[in-house]
């Protein structure tokens, strides 16, 4: 059933309130602690290290990650230790984790000290028992940082009591439009309540050359719905009537409304928004920073909203990816590495530097309410941005992880395209993988 929400405006010191609230709720186990937060230079717990160099190696695949992370490396050397350098290596995504992955199974050779690890991949690393990464559940819970960050982020980093990773972005998921294009045809999408309250405002405005909307991630609108691919207790629901329903609704989108298709790959896709050929997207808080930075002529003239509901009243929100920074085992410094990720990942003034440069909405309570999180984004029209992800913050939905979840990924993504273009019905596929998960996993037992 889908959850229902109260249609209401929310203080931030509402939506703080309410995230202390459910937190207790969300995490179980050494997450329920309750320690007093550490006070540090920064709003950080780190102390400077000793004297001699400390030369540490960080992988990821996001280039904004990247440019965050050199730059509060920069603060690392000025304000803790001068002796301290951070080498970020960016690697495409499939290679990094593939990488990264094969590097800790052979005991270390060639991993770096941190790594930012994808939530869709981090499954995969949990496979064998030990995953190679740090258990950083006690350094979080020293340090007070359990009950400032955001359970049902870190869960999807945490494995039998363990948390391997630290969430770089609450991930609420919201609707970007053309503000312009969409006026000029008289409609002001802020006010589709539902998703059959936009399908009726996109058939006004769309065209054989231009849609209101590209297909949906279908994990993003299952969550938005109160599902996922797995549930709570591991189990594979892939298959579930609600799963293949909302696949249905996808393709119905362009085969019953005339309102959206396929995104076009790569390059394409921003070349196809700045030909003005789609209207809206649906995305999470990061793709606001992917706007800018491959779309920049188009400044001005994005807006952002709640999504549209499912039904009237229901959730407007979802989640929509999530990557952990985690420390590897064989890292020669592993207490630097902590201290710099202490520094950059949970402080006040990490978290909303991350947000002027990625729009990465933080998963750590203490900065949500800074109002440099609350300007005046010229991107989007002047929309206070932070206060669109604030306002559905509190509903993000759970993201349910698995050691299976990255396999399962693995052999759906390539066979979208043949649902896409009918070749086979999600029924058929999404059956097909599920029970296909489901012998791996009960040969495994």
């Amino acid at each position: 059933m889908q959850q229902q929400q109260p249609q209401r405006t929310l203080s931030r010191r509402d939506l703080l309130r309410g995230f202390g609230a459910t937190l207790g709720a969300l995490v179980a186990g050494p997450m329920l602690a309750a320690c007093t937060p550490a006070v540090a230079p920064g709003g950080s717990g780190a102390q400077p290290a000793a004297d001699a160099a400390v030369e540490l190696e960080l992988w990821t695949f996001v280039n904004t990650h990247a440019r965050w992370f050199r730059s509060m490396a920069e603060d690392y050397v000025a304000q803790v230790n001068p002796n301290f350098s951070l080498t970020v290596t960016e690697i495409a995504y499939g290679d990094m984790h593939d990488k990264l992955q094969i590097a800790l199974q052979a005991g270390g050779v060639g991993a770096p000290d941190i790594g930012d690890i994808e939530q869709g991949r981090f499954g995969g690393f949990l496979r064998g028992g030990n995953p190679g990464l740090i258990d950083l559940t006690d350094r979080l819970q020293e340090g007070g940082y359990l009950e400032q960050l955001v359970a049902s982020r870190e869960a999807l980093y945490t494995y039998q009591g363990k948390i391997y990773g630290i969430e770089h972005a609450l991930t609420p998921v919201v609707l970007y439009y053309r503000h312009d294009l969409w006026g000029e045809a008289g409609l002001d999408p802020a006010t589709f309540a539902t998703w059959d309250d936009f399908i009726a405002g996109g058939q006004q405005v769309a065209t054989d050359d231009v849609k209101a909307i590209n297909f949906p991630a279908h994990d993003l609108l299952l969550r938005q719905r109160g599902s996922d691919y797995f549930d709570a207790d591991g189990n594979v629901t892939l298959d579930a009537p609600e799963s293949i329903e909302t696949a249905r609704w996808i393709l119905n989108l362009r085969d019953a409304h005339g309102i959206a298709n396929q995104s076009p790959p790569g390059d394409a896709w921003w070349a196809a928004l700045k030909d003005d050929r789609y209207l809206s997207v649906v995305g999470a808080d990061w793709y606001a920073g992917f706007f800018k930075d491959n779309a920049p002529e188009l400044e001005g003239k994005w807006m952002a909203m709640p999504l549209p509901a499912w039904e009237q009243g229901g959730l407007r929100t979802s989640c929509h990816g999530g990557t952990g920074a985690c420390i590897t085992q064989f890292s020669s410094h592993v207490e630097e590495a902590w201290s710099f990720l202490e520094f950059a990942m949970l402080s006040v003034e990490g978290n909303v530097r991350r947000f002027e440069m990625t729009n990465l909405f933080p998963p750590y309570i203490p900065a949500m309410e800074d109002e440099r999180l609350h300007k005046a984004d010229p991107y989007f029209n002047g929309q206070d941005l932070g206060a669109v992800f604030a306002e559905v913050g509190p509903e993000v939905p759970a993201q349910y992880q698995s050691p299976y979840r990255a396999e399962l990924n693995i052999k759906l993504g390539p066979l979208w395209q043949e649902i896409y273009d009918g070749i086979r019905t999600p029924d058929e596929v999404f059956v097909e993988i599920a029970e296909d998960i489901r012998r791996v996993i009960a040969e495994e037992a």
